[in-house]
């Protein structure tokens, strides 16, 4: 009974010996055992043939291996006639000059309008305002009118009469090319001749101190206004029949002026009297024949609007010019009024320089378009007439 303990404390750690045995076998097993050594490889009998594999038949071509020497040293030098033409980058011939662009087609250049242009009849109408306030300072002197609130009257109705008659003449037979321009120089330069001719009689009259030679203010506005209507009936006639470029007419009534600024100048310093007389009279007298030079010389060249303005700027350019004339006459006994000769020559030289050198001068293609900045129209209405002014400010 004593020996059973021991006997289940035996058994007990023989189980235990038992399963821990199993348990590392699992985690640890036994190595493998090496197998039989590898034998090499031996090819079966015959293989490779004794003699080596014989090539195709034609194989290595004739000729091969190659010669000796080959390939040669300096390149291989192409077959002929290799490569063919055409193959591979060719040279290209040298560039040509750039080709110079051959003229720019202009649109065609439509021929002038045989009508008048706008600026002419802007022209015409304060012309024509001016001649009918003139006319009727003349009828108030025929009258003897000196109330001032009835003297306007006549001057006021036919300067704003005359315009709108004009615009009543054109709206029904509209002017030929020219004939407006034609027709207002005209009344201008007609105008001024009639003044001009009044002046010149009232001075060599006596002129403010008077004289019983002088004529009467009425006579005066008389001989204006008939001048006047001259003027427009042969600015009309002459519009008409030659159908004049309004260049020449600015052309002439510039003549007007350079005249009478030469004959003025010349005048004061050629007389050795009252220079008032010498002014009156060689005024007159470079008015008419700058007035017949200009016309004459229209005839065969037309200026341009730019020629005439130079021209102008000629004339005071060359006047200013001689103006240090003055200086050699600082403590000198001579009249320094004389120098006034060499102004006017100067002025007079300088027109001709500026025409010489813009003779050939053209305007540019906005010029035949110029439009007034300031346009007044007339048309009439039942029982009157509107007065329409536009402005492009």
């Amino acid at each position: 009974m004593r020996l059973r303990p021991f006997r289940a404390a035996s058994l007990l750690l023989a189980l235990s010996a038992f399963a821990w045995s199993q348990v590392a076998s699992a985690q640890y097993p036994y190595p493998q055992q090496p197998g039989p050594p590898a034998q090499p490889y031996t090819p079966p009998q015959g293989y490779p043939p004794p003699q080596g594999y014989p090539p195709p038949q034609g194989y290595p071509p004739q000729g091969y291996p190659p010669p000796q020497g080959y390939p040669p040293p300096q390149g291989y030098p192409p077959p002929q006639g290799y490569p063919p033409p055409g193959y591979g980058p060719q040279p290209q011939p040298l560039p040509s000059p750039f080709p110079q662009p051959g003229p720019v087609p202009q649109p065609p250049v439509p021929p002038p309008s045989r009508y008048r242009t706008p600026g002419e009849m802007m022209y015409l109408y304060g012309a024509s305002a001016a001649y009918g306030f003139g006319s009727g300072m003349w009828i108030d002197a025929i009258g003897n009118v000196s109330d001032p609130g009835i003297w306007v009257i006549a001057p006021l109705a036919l300067g704003a009469a005359v315009p709108v008659g004009m615009y009543i003449w054109d709206y029904n037979q509209e002017f030929d090319r020219g004939v407006p321009s034609s027709i207002a120089t005209g009344l201008l330069l007609g105008g001024v001749e009639g003044v001009a001719v009044s002046g010149l009689q009232w001075q060599l009259s006596g002129g403010e101190h008077g004289g019983p030679s002088q004529w009467h203010y009425s006579t005066w506005t008389t001989l204006t206004f008939l001048t006047a209507t001259a003027g427009g009936v042969g600015g009309y006639a002459f519009g008409e029949w030659l159908q004049p470029d309004p260049r020449n007419l600015a052309f002439i009534a510039s003549g007007a002026g350079w005249g009478s600024v030469f004959g003025m100048l010349f005048g004061s310093g050629v007389v050795g009297g009252d220079w008032k007389d010498g002014a009156a009279v060689w005024g007159f007298a470079g008015y008419n024949a700058g007035i017949a030079a200009t016309g004459i010389l229209s005839t065969m060249y037309t200026p341009s609007w730019e020629s005439i303005k130079y021209m102008w700027v000629g004339d005071v350019l060359g006047t200013l010019a001689t103006t240090p004339i003055y200086l050699f006459y600082i403590g000198s006994s001579a009249n320094a009024r004389h120098g006034l000769i060499a102004n006017s020559l100067g002025g007079l030289a300088g027109i001709g320089v500026a025409a010489a050198l813009t003779a050939n001068m053209t305007d540019s293609p906005s010029a035949s378009k110029w439009m007034p900045p300031f346009q007044l129209a007339v048309a009439p209405t039942e029982g009157g007439a509107q007065l329409t002014a536009a402005g492009m400010w």
